[in-house]
């Protein structure tokens, strides 16, 4: 394991949600996660989805789990036992959520475990990814972050979702946030049944981060445990959608979909 000398920055601790169910925060949480490691940082990706746990499944960990985030915060099991590695020198380091239904904690002692847990395993991000409703979660976990990812589908609905998620976390105190639109129609924004990303950005007051494109070659990789990362075939780019979105949170100054050409670019933003 590394020294604390080799963390250059403080543990950033960021929430991934959304109002909505359905729109990918799981998804999305993995795979930033991983895109961090791949750039050299070491991460800690927590699972508060009480209700459907899943980043098991996504990681390809599910046989391997044994203790939760619930074993941490009562301190049935230390650390060094919940959380889990991937193998990737330890960079991505994982805490699952429980099977069932979660014990009682308060939110100083949720907050005290992560921060502890990161501490020790030299974490410089930490993700907190949460159910997709207002279903009280937010409230228990939110003394823990510094920010937050807000999720959205490309739909309406799902924007204006994110708009009351937002005003929700600035109730709590988290005032840094950030925008994520998932799956992403590039075809139906070009032939005008989808609306562009500019009127996305109107409406909602959220500074827009990342926009991940809708892949179906990651669906499929999904169901087996693959990350964007390690997908054979990538034809819309998600690997580097999600790149860009850890590149932005090490501080880089790059262009919304960088990934794409020029051309296509500002036909997807201005149409």
């Amino acid at each position: 394991m590394e020294s604390a000398k080799a963390v250059q920055q403080k543990t950033k601790i960021f929430l991934i949600t959304s109002c909505k169910g359905g729109v990918g925060k799981s998804t999305v949480a993995a795979n930033i996660a991983m895109a961090l490691a791949n750039h050299g940082k070491r991460v800690l990706l927590v699972d508060c989805d009480f209700s459907n746990r899943s980043l098991d499944l996504i990681l390809g960990c599910e046989e391997e789990v044994v203790y939760d985030i619930c074993d941490l915060v009562t301190g049935r099991a230390p650390a060094s036992r919940v959380v889990m590695q991937d193998g990737r020198e330890g960079r991505l380091n994982f805490i699952a959520a429980p099977h069932f239904k979660k014990d009682e904690f308060t939110p100083e002692q949720f907050a005290e475990a992560v921060e502890a847990a990161a501490k020790e395993f030299f974490c410089e991000y930490v993700f907190i990814d949460t159910p997709g409703a207002l279903d009280g979660t937010l409230p228990l976990v939110s003394k823990a972050a510094d920010g937050a990812l807000i999720v959205t589908s490309h739909q309406p609905t799902t924007v204006r979702g994110a708009e009351k998620t937002g005003y929700q976390l600035e109730d709590l105190g988290v005032k840094e946030q950030y925008l994520i639109i998932n799956s992403y129609d590039k075809k139906g924004v070009l032939d005008g049944t989808s609306p562009g990303l500019n009127w996305l950005i109107d409406h909602t007051h959220v500074p827009l981060i990342g926009v991940i494109p809708e892949s179906k070659e990651l669906e499929k990789a999904q169901i087996s445990g693959k990350l964007a990362c390690e997908m054979r075939r990538d034809r819309e780019k998600a690997h580097e959608a999600f790149d860009e979105v850890a590149r932005r949170l090490c501080g880089e100054r790059i262009p919304i979909m960088s990934y794409l050409p020029e051309k296509k670019r500002r036909k997807l933003l201005y149409s």
